[in-house]
């Protein structure tokens, strides 16, 4: 339908007596209407096409404001799921915390934490020295770790398959204060052991590898050997060289259950002690 340019109600009604009608008014005449019914007839029909084209309008006038009505509440639906937009990716990139239980204090023991270089091994599931589980190497994680925030250098590059990257110094930079396993007292070997079990336990390491590793070391612990002379330096140096072996073949895909404890192994090296 073809647009009304303008309210039709603002519209006057014509004079049909004047010159612009004078053609019509006298054909209306030679057919036999009297002067005043003509007009009439005229007024007439030009009353209907007038509220004919009224109500035309009415229905442009609401029309077009239904459509503006759509147009601005489809702006608005946009506009609104933008903001959604932006409001979910701004909460994806939030810091997250984890809820915490009411009801439940801090564990009676906290165990020592080891250092960044120790623990992205232990994520990485690769072979590491107990040492950086026992006190003196917690203690050594937490002295560096305060040196190492308060330095201008906590960053520095690392090349990893090919590949350079920033990353922190901690994560990448081994102790020189560590130990081999066999090099331990001890009682640091008895505590290294159980917070290496934890750690390794906490980074998901498989059930399997986490029994194998707890048979590992309860073997060594409770070995009758330990009473003997120089039997418990003899078991430091099998639960050395056997853990590393395992980390090894593990690598290349030919590991070994380490639970089982190989007497043949352990009694080459009681000879070498």
């Amino acid at each position: 339908m073809e647009r009304i340019p303008a309210d039709p109600a603002l519209e006057a009604q014509p004079n049909f007596e004047s010159m612009a009608y004078r053609g019509w008014l006298n054909a209306l005449i030679d057919g036999g209407a009297t002067r005043e019914n003509a007009i009439a007839q005229m007024t007439e029909g030009w009353r209907l096409e007038h509220q004919e084209r009224i109500d035309l309008w009415q229905q442009q006038v609401e029309e077009d404001a239904r459509e503006l009505q759509e147009h601005t509440e489809h702006e608005k639906a946009e506009k609104e799921a933008e903001e959604q937009e932006e409001r979910h990716e701004a909460e994806k990139k939030k810091p997250k915390i984890n809820d915490f239980d009411s009801e439940t204090p801090v564990a009676d023991v906290i165990i020592p934490r080891p250092s960044q270089y120790a623990i992205q091994k232990i994520k990485n599931m690769e072979y590491m020295e107990l040492w950086y589980f026992s006190p003196d190497g917690c203690r050594e994680a937490a002295i560096t770790s305060r040196s190492t925030l308060d330095s201008d250098d906590a960053f520095g590059f690392v090349k990893v398959d090919g590949i350079v990257s920033l990353k922190m110094i901690a994560s990448f930079k081994a102790s020189q204060k560590a130990l081999q396993d066999h090099d331990l007292s001890w009682h640091q070997f008895d505590l290294a052991k159980t917070s290496f079990l934890i750690h390794i336990e906490k980074n998901g390491w498989p059930e399997k590898h986490q029994q194998a590793l707890a048979l590992f070391f309860t073997l060594i612990t409770n070995h009758e050997h330990r009473m003997c002379p120089r039997g418990e330096k003899t078991l430091l140096r099998y639960a050395g060289f056997v853990c590393r072996e395992w980390h090894d073949q593990l690598a290349q895909n030919q590991g070994f259950n380490i639970g089982i404890f190989n007497n043949a192994l352990y009694n080459t090296l009681s000879d070498d002690v």
